[in-house]
C-alpha cells in the first residue's frame, strides 16, 4: 500500500499518514482471526488498534481526505498514451442495528440505515488482446440522505407529490452525480482516448451532455423509450433500435452467467429530441445505437438483451463489437463492490458516525482495488510466471510447501491456491473463487505466513 495508494493523502500531517497506511495494510491482510469490516478485526494489537482508532477520531480524516492521494495519482495515469475505460456505478453502505450512529441517513423505503457511493473505476484497456488493468478510483463522492424529506418533496401517499419541473430544478438532485468526476480529469493528450461506461441508471440526457464537454466517449445502456426528432417519423429509442441494419451474430460472453451468448447484432443512428427542463427544451442529441440480442437462449436462462448508447462509430460489425466489448468491463465495477462488502465485510463496522464510517469506506475502498487488481491480474494474465521480484516472496514460499505447482508458479495458480486455503475445492466444474472463499484463504494465508517469519527470525 505505497505511493499510489495513500502516501499523498492530505490529513495535515505526515504522522497520520502513515498510520492510514498501516490501517489499509491491516485490512488488506486481515491479520487477526475476526476478519475484516472491524477495525479490532484486522488489528491484533490493542495499542495499534487503539492508535487507528484515535486516527479515526481526528476530524482531519475524511472520506475526502482519505483519498486525497490516491485519487490524483489514478487521473494522472490517464495523461498517458493508451485507451481508459471509466467506469461508474453507486452502491448503498447498509448498517443494520446503527439506529445510535449520528448522520446516517435512509437506504430505500426500508428502515435500514446506511449511506451511498458512487464511484468512477479507471482501467487501462488493451484493445487487441481484450483485457484491462486496474488503475484504481479517479473519483467517489459519498452522501448519506436526510432523515425527513423536505416539503414539497415527500412521496404520493396523500401527503402530496413532488413535481417533475421541481425535481429538475433542484441543485442537491443525486442524478448530478453521474459523470461529475469527468470535468475534474486533466486534459486528454491526442494519444488518449477515454471511454465513459456506465449501466441503465446514466441513462440521462446530462451525462451525454457532460461527455461531450469533456471530450470522453461514451457507452451507456438504455434505460427508457425515449422520444427522437420528428423527423424520424414518431419512433421512440427501443423501436428504432430494433428496426436498425441487422450486421451479424457474434458470441459473447456474459460475465455474471459464466456462459457464452449468440446474439444478434444491429446498429443505427438516431437523433433525441431534447428534453424539457426549467428554463426551456435542451437542444437534440445525435446518437448512435448497437443493440446486442440473444437468439436461442438456454432453458431457465435469461436473454442477453442490451441497448447501447454511444458516441463511436457503429456502421460496421467490427466497431459494434468493440462498443459490446467495453460495456461487457462494466460489470468489474460490481466485483470492486462485492470485494468491499463480501470481501473486506465493510457493512460489519460499529464505528458511531457518518465521518468515521465514510472515512474507513474510503481506506476500505482503496484496498479494495487492490484486491481486484490481483484477482483480475490472475485470470487476465494467469500464465504469467511467478518469481520473487514480481511476487512477496515470503507468500510464494509459504504456499508453494502447501500447495505445490505442477511446473513453475503462475498467477492463476496462486490466486487459486490462495482460494483453496479459503475451501474452494478448484474442481473443472467449479468455475472462478468467490470473494468469501479467497478472503478466507487470503486470511489464513497471511497467519501461515506470519508464522513462517516469526520462525525464520
Amino acid at each position: 500500500m505505497g505511493k499510489r495508494t495513500f502516501g499523498e493523502a492530505s490529513l495535515g500531517d505526515v504522522r497520520r499518514t502513515r498510520r492510514l497506511v498501516e490501517v489499509a495494510a491491516a485490512f488488506r491482510s486481515g491479520a487477526c482471526c475476526g476478519g475484516g469490516g472491524t477495525i479490532t478485526g484486522v488489528i491484533a494489537d490493542t495499542h495499534q488498534a487503539k492508535a487507528a482508532y484515535r486516527l479515526l477520531d481526528c476530524q482531519a480524516l475524511t472520506h475526502e481526505s482519505v483519498l486525497s492521494g490516491h485519487v490524483p495519482w489514478v487521473r494522472r495515469q490517464l495523461t498517458r498514451a493508451g485507451v481508459y475505460l471509466l467506469i461508474e456505478d453507486t452502491t448503498t453502505l447498509s448498517y443494520r442495528g446503527q439506529e445510535q450512529a449520528k448522520s446516517l441517513g435512509p437506504i430505500g423505503e426500508s428502515s435500514t440505515r446506511g449511506f451511498w457511493l458512487h464511484s468512477t473505476l479507471a482501467l487501462c484497456w488493451n484493445e487487441a488482446a481484450d483485457a484491462c488493468e486496474i488503475l484504481g478510483l479517479a473519483g467517489q463522492q459519498a452522501w448519506a440522505r436526510p432523515q425527513e424529506r423536505p416539503a414539497g418533496r415527500r412521496k404520493s401517499n396523500g401527503r402530496g407529490k413532488e413535481s417533475n419541473h421541481a425535481r429538475q430544478s433542484r441543485e442537491d438532485r443525486e442524478s448530478k452525480r453521474w459523470a461529475l468526476t469527468l470535468g475534474e480529469l486533466p486534459a486528454a493528450p491526442v494519444d488518449v482516448e477515454r471511454i465513459y461506461v456506465a449501466d441503465r441508471e446514466s441513462d440521462i440526457y446530462e451525462v451525454f451532455e457532460a461527455c461531450r464537454s469533456a471530450v470522453v466517449s461514451h457507452v451507456i445502456r438504455a434505460a427508457h423509450p425515449r422520444a427522437l426528432s420528428e423527423e424520424l417519423g414518431g419512433l421512440n429509442l427501443m423501436t428504432a433500435a430494433s428496426a436498425g441494419a441487422l450486421l451479424g451474430e457474434i458470441q459473447v460472453q456474459v460475465p455474471r452467467e459464466n456462459r457464452a451468448a449468440k446474439v444478434q447484432v444491429r446498429s443505427v443512428t438516431v437523433e433525441l429530441r431534447g428534453p424539457t427542463r426549467p428554463g426551456g427544451r435542451l437542444a437534440n442529441h445525435t446518437l448512435n445505437i448497437v443493440q446486442a440480442s440473444e437468439v436461442d437462449p438456454p432453458e431457465g436462462c435469461t436473454p442477453l438483451s442490451w441497448t447501447l448508447l454511444t458516441d463511436l462509430p457503429v456502421a460496421t460489425l467490427g466497431q459494434c463489437v468493440r462498443v459490446i466489448r467495453i460495456y461487457r468491463c462494466r460489470w468489474l465495477i460490481e466485483e470492486f463492490h462485492k470485494a468491499m462488502k463480501t470481501g473486506l465485510n465493510i457493512e460489519q463496522s460499529q464505528l458511531s458516525d457518518y465521518r468515521r464510517l465514510s472515512s474507513l469506506a474510503g481506506i476500505v475502498s482503496v484496498v479494495a482495488v487492490f484486491l481486484l487488481q490481483t484477482k483480475w491480474s490472475a485470470r487476465a494474465d494467469g500464465e504469467e510466471k511467478l518469481n520473487e521480484k514480481n511476487t512477496d516472496a515470503a507468500l510464494l514460499k509459504v504456499l508453494t510447501k502447501v500447495h505445490p505447482p505442477k511446473g513453475e508458479p503462475t498467477r492463476r495458480w496462486f490466486w487459486i491456491s490462495i482460494a483453496r486455503l479459503g475451501g474452494f475445492l478448484a474442481r473443472k466444474g467449479d468455475g472462478n473463487p468467490g470473494w468469501l472463499t479467497l478472503w478466507r484463504g487470503w486470511q489464513t494465508l497471511m497467519h501461515m505466513t506470519r508464522g513462517y517469519e516469526l520462525n525464520a527470525t
